[in-house]
C-alpha cells in the first residue's frame, strides 16, 4: 500500500514537474537552434546563430586543401574558398534555425486558440523526434566563377609560354637553319568546365588541367636554308642577250652582294628565301642609264620641187632596259639554279624616222626664213660658223616642243674643231675658242622671228656687232650665245612639226636658215627699231703689248656708240586677227676703239 502511495506521488511529482521542464527547455532555445540539429555533421544544436556561423565556416572545410589541380610536371592543392566556393550563411542557417519553430496561420475569423495549440503540439513533436533521431542538413553554397577564372589564368603565367617558330640566320654566307620549339597553353575555359563537378563533391578532387600544345607558325626553316644555300652557291652574272660593241657589262653579283638582296618569308608554314624583287628593282634602275641609247632621229632635207623629204642621215633605233620583264626572268631561272641570265631590252623607236614622207608629218611648204651675211670675217670666225651651221640642218622639232639652240650646238671647244676668233667681252675684243657662232644663232632668231614663233629666250650682244647690220638687217635683230647659260630658244606652237634647213651661199657669205611644216596663215609685221638713249664712245684706249715690234702700233677695235633699240613684232593669224605682240629691247653698250702698242711706242699725249 505505501508502495503504491509512493508511486503515485512520483507519478504526481512527475507530472507537475513535466509542463516546467518543457517550458525551460523552450525558454533555452527560444534564440538557439535546437538539438539533435547538425549542417554537413557539424553540430549546431544550442548555438545561438552568431556560434553556428563560427562553427559551420571552421567545420565545413572550405579552408582545406582538398582539391588537387594537376598540370605539366606538377600540382597543386588548392582551397575551395580560393576557387571562388563560399557558404551562404543565411540560407544555409534559416532552415536549421526555424526547424521546431512552426508559427499557427491565423485567420481574422476564425477562433485563436486552436491553431496555436496545434502549432505547439507539432513542434514539440518535432523537439522530441530530433532528440530521438538526429537530423543533418545540407549547407548551401555559392560558387564565384569569376574568382575561379582569376586564379587559372594566375596559374597559366606559370604554364603558358610561346612556341619558337624555326628561323633562318647567317653565318656570314652560310645559312644556319634552326629548328621550331612547341609552345603550351593552359585553356581557362576548358579547365573550368571540368572543375565545376569537383566542387560540387564538396570533398576531395582531382582534376587535370587542360593544357594544350601551341605548335609555331613557321615549323620547317629546312628548306629556306636549302633555297639560300642554292642562292648564294657563287655569283650570278647578269648579260645583255645582243650587246653592241661598247657596251657595258657583265653585271656580276657576287654571294656578298646578293646576301643583303636574300629575303626570307613564311608560307603555309614553311621558310622560303628568295631574292627581294624591290632590292632586285633598285638594282636594275640604276643600270637603266647605263643600258639606255636615245634614239635618233632622222635629218631631212625638204625637196620643194617634188614635195617630198629627203634624208639625208639615218634614224637609228634606240634601246631602254625593261626591269619589269627582267625581274620576271630572274625570278623564273634564278630557282631553276640558273647563274647567267640575260636581262630584257626593248628597242626604242624614233619620233621621225627616215621612211618617214612629207604628208605623214605634215612638212609641206615654206613657213619661215631668216638670213645674215659674214662678209669679211676673219679666217677663224668663218671657219667656227661653216663648223656649227651643219648642226641644226635637218633638224626636226616637234609641234609643242621648245627648241634649244645649245642643245644641237653641243660643245664649243678646240677638241671639237673650233677655233680662235674674236668675241665681245668688257671694254674690249676678246679671242675665244668658238667666235663667230652667234652669227648662226642670230640667223636662227630671225628665222623664227618671221615664221611668227613664240620666243622663249634671246639675248642681246654687249656691243653693236658690224656683221649684223648688214644688207640692211637694222639694229635689235641679233642673238648671242654662251653654252651652258645664254641660250636661244622658241618654241613649235603649230600642230605640225618643223624642219629645219640651213645653207651658206659661197660667193655672197649669206647664211640662211628655212623653216619648212605647214602654213597655218599667220603674218608678222615687224615695228622700229625704235632707238634711244644713244652714248658716244669715250677716248681711244691704248695699251702696252710686249709681243709686237718696237715702236709698232695696231688698232685693235674700232669705236662704236651705244644705244638702245627696241624692236616690236605683231604676228596675226589666219582671219587677220592679233595672235599676240612681243617686245626686243638691245641695250647695247658704247665701245671706245681700242690699239695696242709695242715697246718703245708713245701713245698721244692725254689717251690712256
Amino acid at each position: 500500500m505505501k508502495t503504491r502511495v509512493l508511486l503515485l506521488v512520483l507519478l504526481c511529482a512527475l507530472l507537475a514537474s513535466l509542463p516546467c521542464s518543457v517550458l525551460a527547455f523552450e525558454w533555452y532555445h527560444a534564440e538557439r537552434i535546437y538539438p539533435g540539429l547538425s549542417v554537413r555533421g557539424v553540430d549546431l544544436g544550442g548555438k545561438r546563430l552568431e556560434e553556428a556561423i563560427v562553427a559551420l565556416e571552421e567545420g565545413v572545410g572550405l579552408s582545406d586543401p582538398t582539391i588537387k589541380l594537376y598540370g605539366p610536371a606538377r600540382s597543386w592543392s588548392v582551397r575551395p574558398a580560393d576557387l571562388g566556393l563560399r557558404l551562404d550563411i543565411y540560407a544555409t542557417l534559416t532552415p536549421v534555425y526555424n526547424l521546431g519553430r512552426e508559427r499557427p496561420s491565423l485567420s481574422p475569423s476564425a477562433p485563436v486558440l486552436g491553431p496555436m495549440l496545434g502549432s505547439w503540439w507539432r513542434n514539440l513533436q518535432t523537439h522530441l523526434r530530433l532528440l530521438a533521431t538526429r537530423e543533418d542538413l545540407p549547407p548551401v553554397f555559392i560558387y564565384d566563377e569569376h574568382v575561379a577564372r582569376l586564379y587559372l589564368e594566375t596559374l597559366a603565367e606559370g604554364i603558358n609560354y610561346p612556341s619558337t617558330p624555326a628561323t633562318l640566320s647567317f653565318d656570314g654566307i652560310n645559312p644556319v637553319a634552326s629548328p621550331a620549339q612547341p609552345g603550351r597553353h593552359l585553356n581557362v575555359e576548358a579547365t573550368l568546365a571540368a572543375l565545376f563537378p569537383a566542387m560540387q563533391q564538396l570533398g576531395p578532387a582531382e582534376v587535370t588541367l587542360v593544357v594544350h600544345e601551341v605548335l609555331p607558325a613557321v615549323s620547317d626553316a629546312e628548306t629556306a636554308r636549302d633555297e639560300a644555300e642554292a642562292l648564294l652557291d657563287g655569283p650570278l652574272t647578269l648579260v645583255l642577250d645582243q650587246p653592241r660593241e661598247g657596251d657595258p657589262g657583265p653585271w656580276a653579283l657576287s654571294p656578298e652582294q646578293l646576301l643583303p638582296m636574300l629575303v626570307v618569308a613564311e608560307s603555309d608554314g614553311e621558310l622560303h628565301a628568295t631574292l627581294d624583287q624591290d632590292a632586285l628593282r633598285f638594282y636594275l634602275t640604276r643600270l637603266t642609264t647605263t643600258l639606255a641609247i636615245e634614239p635618233v632621229d632622222a635629218r631631212f632635207h625638204f625637196d620643194e620641187t617634188l614635195g617630198r623629204l629627203e634624208p639625208i642621215s639615218p634614224s637609228v633605233e634606240g634601246r631602254a632596259l625593261d626591269v619589269d620583264a627582267s625581274l620576271v626572268r630572274i625570278a623564273e631561272q634564278v630557282p631553276a639554279g640558273r647563274r647567267f641570265i640575260s636581262l630584257t631590252v626593248h628597242s626604242v623607236p624614233p619620233r621621225y624616222p627616215d621612211t618617214a614622207t612629207a604628208e605623214e608629218l605634215g612638212i609641206v611648204e615654206l613657213v619661215a626664213e631668216g638670213d645674215s651675211y659674214f662678209i669679211g670675217s676673219p679666217s677663224g670666225r668663218d671657219h667656227n660658223i661653216r663648223l656649227a651651221t651643219p648642226k641644226f640642218d635637218g633638224i626636226v622639232v616637234g609641234p609643242g616642243e621648245t627648241f634649244s639652240f645649245n642643245h644641237y650646238l653641243g660643245e664649243v671647244t678646240a677638241e671639237a674643231g673650233y677655233d680662235e676668233s674674236y668675241i665681245t667681252a668688257g671694254e674690249q675684243l676678246a679671242i675665244e675658242v668658238g667666235g663667230g657662232i652667234c652669227q648662226v644663232s642670230t640667223t636662227a632668231f630671225r628665222a623664227a622671228f618671221w615664221g611668227g614663233y613664240p620666243i622663249d629666250q634671246r639675248w642681246y650682244h654687249n656691243h653693236r656687232v658690224g656683221y649684223y647690220e648688214l644688207r640692211g638687217a637694222g639694229l635689235g635683230m641679233d642673238a648671242t650665245v654662251y653654252s651652258p647659260l645664254v641660250d636661244f630658244k622658241f618654241t613649235n606652237d603649230r600642230d605640225y612639226p618643223l624642219l629645219i634647213e640651213t645653207q651658206i651661199e659661197e660667193g655672197s657669205h649669206r647664211l640662211v636658215f628655212r623653216f619648212y611644216s605647214t602654213a597655218d596663215g599667220r603674218r608678222v609685221e615687224k615695228e622700229g627699231p625704235e632707238i634711244t638713249e644713244e652714248t658716244p664712245p669715250g677716248s681711244p684706249i691704248y695699251q702696252l703689248d710686249e709681243d709686237l715690234a718696237p715702236g709698232t702700233v695696231i688698232k685693235w677695235q674700232s669705236a662704236v656708240s651705244g644705244l638702245t633699240a627696241v624692236v616690236g613684232r605683231r604676228v596675226y593669224d589666219a582671219d587677220d586677227g592679233l595672235f599676240f605682240t612681243d617686245v626686243f629691247v638691245s641695250k647695247y653698250a658704247a665701245r671706245r676703239a681700242a690699239y695696242h702698242y709695242g715697246p718703245g711706242y708713245e701713245p698721244p699725249a692725254g689717251e690712256e
